[in-house]
């Protein structure tokens, strides 16, 4: 039995399943990131290439990944092997969402805190009855660590949206695309920025923070400075 299961994942049909999808046009944001989406193909689809070819689907893995080596979750995900099986539950939380409930929505995130944003955007902004504003504060290290470029890039063309960038280890917009140059700052979210930001909305803002610990005590701080309550911000 183990025999010809090892001879059905080594047929051609087996191996086609492998084979990684190529990315859509509308999936590369045009920014020049480095590596691109495209990039991240190519090297992927060599990869699945050799392993074919060498019938060795160890060589899909390619070289142990550098990213996150600190993340609990990503310490966690590199562990996994094929055939393992993980139990997911959720998602949990006290914010709910309701159409117009607030005048705007002052999301401020920092890094991975990008990911309960998004779908709070997305069904304001696919409800045409919902008129909230919203503010959109993402702070990265790096243009190129920026996540979803492309998604955030449709979202600022709805006449309710506008996108802001923070990036800390960067300090010039030089280098920068030109539709990034103008709502892209450098350093640190800070005091003088949040009172900025909060200043800046259209009408009364509620803020939504999601970050590290520190990240979301600091800015609670900084919220409280700028104007705002206690009820008029939230922490993930």
């Amino acid at each position: 039995m183990m025999g010809e299961r090892e001879e059905d994942d080594d047929t051609e049909e087996a191996w086609l399943q492998l084979r990684p999808m190529e990315p859509l046009p509308s999936q590369c944001c045009g920014s020049g990131c480095s590596p691109c989406v495209f990039d991240l193909y190519h090297r992927d689809l060599a990869r699945w290439e050799a392993a074919r070819a060498s019938k060795d689907r160890s060589l899909l893995r390619g070289p142990e990944s550098q990213c996150y080596q600190m993340g609990l979750m990503s310490r966690y995900v590199e562990s996994w092997r094929a055939g393992d099986t993980a139990f997911w539950r959720g998602p949990f939380g006290d914010f709910f969402y309701k159409p117009n409930q607030y005048g705007e929505l002052l999301m401020l995130a920092a890094g991975t805190g990008l990911a309960p944003m998004v779908p709070i955007l997305q069904s304001i902004t696919d409800n045409e009855d919902d008129e909230t504003f919203v503010t959109l504060v993402g702070c990265f290290k790096t243009f190129e660590s920026i996540y979803l470029k492309t998604f955030l890039q449709e979202q600022a063309c709805f006449w309710n949206v506008r996108t802001f960038f923070v990036l800390s280890q960067e300090s010039s917009s030089e280098q920068l695309p030109w539709s990034y140059q103008e709502k892209t700052r450098f350093g640190r979210l800070g005091q003088d920025l949040i009172k900025e930001l909060v200043s800046c909305c259209r009408r009364k803002p509620f803020a939504l923070v999601c970050g590290s610990a520190e990240f979301s005590k600091d800015i609670a701080r900084c919220l409280l400075c700028a104007g705002l309550t206690e009820d008029s911000y939230f922490l993930f």
